[in-house]
């Protein structure tokens, strides 16, 4: 909430000194141009992507801003009541209380526990998952700071369109001071949906990710212990660290131990650390 309101105090200063410094502020407003960057830029993403990336980004997008009332520490009291359960209950109860889970990978993991497979195995299928979860997540932060690189370049190209059509009339005085300042209000586009557009957009989203890869941590290691059948008393103890962990941190580390998955690491070190 409060950094929301330090967001709007922000643009309504930056507006108000954007209308004191260019004293016509109408003049900043050109759909076309504003259209050209946009979707040139959208275009130019789509060819370099799957739509389907872009598609499942809008999703992944959308589960960003939504408020996360889980912590890691009701995760962490989840996997413990789970590995109680495990321990007493029978397998139909065991199922019903798995089936109610919202967290997908959780649910998984256990689901494996529960057809009997091997620690090794679990440990493979369960990393393989999450290897394809975040890969998949990286995939579409790529997508977004792809955009944000190529806002700018599309800017300049509807300058250099401008700048032609200006060329083409150049023995009119009076088009010509119209047709620069129309010609330059591309390249003031592409900046601006650069810079508060697209790469707003992707600091939040690896806000996202951080905190995805945090949480897919701890359920990969608490399956692994519940499916090496620790007491839920340790397991929980074990857990602890990742509550202390930093989410502004790029790798996020605590007490000295490295997360098996750390946000800048590469796909590959990612799977050997899994196996």
């Amino acid at each position: 909430m409060v950094r929301n309101c330090f967001l709007m105090i922000g643009m309504v200063f930056f507006f108000l000194f954007a209308r004191n410094v260019m004293g016509d502020i109408p003049v900043l407003v050109n759909f076309r141009s504003g259209a050209l960057v946009l979707v040139g830029t959208v275009v130019g993403g789509s060819l370099a992507f799957p739509v389907h990336t872009l598609r499942g980004f809008f999703t992944s997008l959308a589960d960003s801003l939504k408020p996360k009332p889980k912590t890691v520490e009701d995760l962490i009291s989840q996997i413990t009541a789970l590995a109680r359960l495990q321990r007493v209950a029978g397998l139909g109860e065991m199922n019903r209380k798995i089936n109610a889970v919202q967290n997908t990978v959780l649910r998984r993991g256990f689901q494996l526990i529960l057809d009997n497979y091997s620690p090794s195995r679990v440990e493979m299928m369960l990393g393989k998952e999450i290897n394809l979860h975040l890969d998949l997540l990286q995939t579409q932060l790529n997508a977004i700071n792809r955009l944000a690189r190529l806002a700018p370049v599309f800017g300049f190209v509807g300058t250099i369109i401008g700048l032609i059509n200006v060329l083409n009339h150049i023995g009119s005085s009076t088009q010509i001071g119209q047709g620069m300042a129309t010609a330059l209000l591309t390249t003031f586009y592409g900046l601006l949906f650069a810079n508060f557009l697209f790469l707003p957009i992707a600091g939040k989203f690896a806000a996202h990710i951080r905190r995805e890869t945090l949480m897919l941590n701890v359920i990969f290691d608490g399956v692994v212990a519940v499916c090496d059948q620790r007491p839920p008393l340790e397991i929980a103890h074990s857990l602890k660290s990742y509550a202390d962990a930093d989410f502004s941190t790029p790798s996020p580390i605590s007490h000295g131990k490295r997360h098996r998955w750390t946000f800048w690491g590469n796909a590959s070190k990612q799977r050997q650390l899994a196996r």
